[in-house]
């Protein structure tokens, strides 16, 4: 029979594997397919929608881990990231754009341990969902759950290309 100090020892030598585990097995991925539906994340599923409300907008999404290469959309069109958030709050994408003359690049999503809120997401069930709306201003967060048209607010600005 383990003495009570052993058997804590064993039970943090324990919690330490399974940790090391959940952290190896549930490093960030992205899916940008907009119909994915599987939820095989072991923490909340984090899904960026970035809505185009201008044609011919390229962008250029990465993480650490994952380039997602080069994608057009057009007005009315969304692209969608989709991938688990890190259990050590290491989740992180960045976006670069461009339309026209104008340039841009920001984090669309960036993870804060514990897994909190960010101005632009809202947890809903098993997701950490997030939303962006660019159209011919600037870049737009939304300010309800589900927003109308009025209730987005510019954050960014194109910036011109020199």
């Amino acid at each position: 029979m383990l003495s009570s100090s052993k058997l804590n020892c064993l039970m943090g030598k324990l919690l330490f594997l399974f940790i090391v585990l959940l952290n190896i097995f549930d490093t960030p991925y992205a899916n940008i397919v907009s119909n994915y539906s599987d939820n095989n994340c072991i923490t909340l599923q984090g899904v960026v929608h970035i809505q185009s409300q201008v044609n011919n907008l390229g962008l250029h999404c990465y993480s650490k881990d994952d380039d997602l290469g080069d994608v057009t959309r057009n007005a009315g069109e969304e692209y969608q990231i989709r991938f688990c958030l890190d259990f050590f709050g290491r989740s992180h994408f960045w976006c670069h754009f461009n339309w026209e003359s104008k340039e841009e690049e920001f984090n669309v999503y960036k993870e804060v341990a514990p897994p909190k809120s960010q101005p632009y997401c809202t947890q809903i069930v098993h997701n950490m969902e997030c939303y962006w709306m660019v159209d011919n201003l600037g870049f737009w967060i939304p300010q309800t759950l589900r927003p109308q048209p009025s209730d987005w607010v510019r954050i960014y600005d194109w910036t011109p290309t020199q």
